[in-house]
């Protein structure tokens, strides 16, 4: 089967590791001193390999919650500027009418000024 897997039809494989007591004897052709020895050397040494994989899950689980947050943080960071450029588009809708109202305003009273000065001086 391993000869057919590849990366379009991969072939999936599976370990099973268990744990005996101490006291419970296994089917084996080596002495009983010998394979309690390797028994329990066995059982540390898988116990070790466990240790350092729970090291390297946890340190993997703590880097991914620490780039969802990150990512979390960017997306509010995202919300308020958008709504900000929303609130800054609108406000700039209405800036230019309230200047041209402003320039029409002046322009008015400052035509109306200089046609009662040409009259007040009989110049018109």
């Amino acid at each position: 089967q391993s000869l057919a897997a590849s990366s379009i039809s991969p072939t999936p494989i599976s370990l099973r590791v268990s744990e005996s007591p101490a006291g419970e004897e296994s089917v084996s052709d080596s002495p009983p001193e010998k394979k309690t020895e390797l028994d329990s050397e066995s059982q540390r040494n898988a116990k070790e390999h466990f240790s350092k994989m729970e090291k390297t899950l946890s340190g993997l689980i703590s880097k991914t919650d620490m780039i969802l947050r990150q990512a979390d943080y960017a997306k509010e960071l995202e919300v308020e500027f958008h709504e900000q450029s929303i609130a800054m588009n609108k406000a700039s809708q209405w800036w230019p009418i309230v200047q041209l109202c402003v320039l029409l305003v002046t322009g008015f009273t400052q035509a109306n000024h200089m046609v009662q000065f040409f009259r007040k001086h009989h110049i018109f």
